[in-house]
């Protein structure tokens, strides 16, 4: 599909067209020039601010990526766009009330940390549950990480090499590695160097994945 270019992409904001696009097409589009150009000293809000006015037409819509992306953005700040963490914090449980699996896990993050709020280690928890039932391969390594530790939840290795799993097979790295350490050494589990090989190969495979995205972006 063509990349909408820049002018047009002013156009649709300046003339209120988002309905001669779909919410995923401006949004992938938009974050294309936002992320291309944000480095470049001589851009700032005149021209990207343009791209952030887009992602908030799309969050009105209640495009969750683009709640997402603005909570990020509020978050880090720009030269020309101040931080705000408070600010960060709404675009995220907005992102979240409409299904998004990172905002929730950004959620736990910032109870977790308190960003924007006051440290809440049970509302943080809970969100980490939230986003590893959503299908964040990061709140799924924490989870087992909880139970293997005891933190936040009752110990139980069952329960941590589940989370593990589900983390591993949703491609986290780290999880992939922990089980493999575990079987290779019988730490939580009984030891079993079948298994073991088998994590150790899949980690290599989402490892190498991993760099070919990087060089593809």
């Amino acid at each position: 599909m063509e990349r909408i270019d820049h002018d047009e992409l002013k156009a649709v904001i300046s003339n209120d067209a988002f309905d001669k696009y779909t919410s995923e097409q401006l949004f992938s589009d938009t974050k294309y020039y936002f992320e291309s150009m944000k480095s470049a000293p001589f851009f700032g809000e005149e021209t990207l601010g343009i791209y952030v006015d887009i992602y908030k037409k799309l969050g009105e819509k209640g495009y969750s990526p683009a709640l997402y992306e603005l909570g990020l953005l509020y978050y880090n700040g720009e030269f020309w766009l101040p931080s705000d963490y408070a600010l960060s914090l709404d675009y995220h449980q907005k992102a979240a009330a409409s299904g998004n699996a990172d905002a929730m896990f950004e959620l736990y993050v910032y109870y977790a940390t308190g960003i924007g709020t006051e440290i809440d280690s049970e509302t943080a928890t809970d969100w980490n549950l939230k986003a590893a039932n959503a299908g964040s391969d990061r709140a799924c390594y924490n989870m087992g990480t909880f139970y293997a530790t005891g933190n936040n939840m009752p110990q139980d290795m069952e329960k941590a090499v589940n989370w593990y799993d589900k983390a591993s097979q949703l491609g986290n790295v780290r999880a992939t590695e922990t089980l493999g350490l575990m079987y290779r050494y019988g730490e939580g589990v009984p030891q079993d160097e079948a298994k073991a090989d088998t994590y150790e190969k899949l980690e290599n495979e989402q490892r190498e994945a991993f760099l070919r995205r990087m060089d593809e972006m």
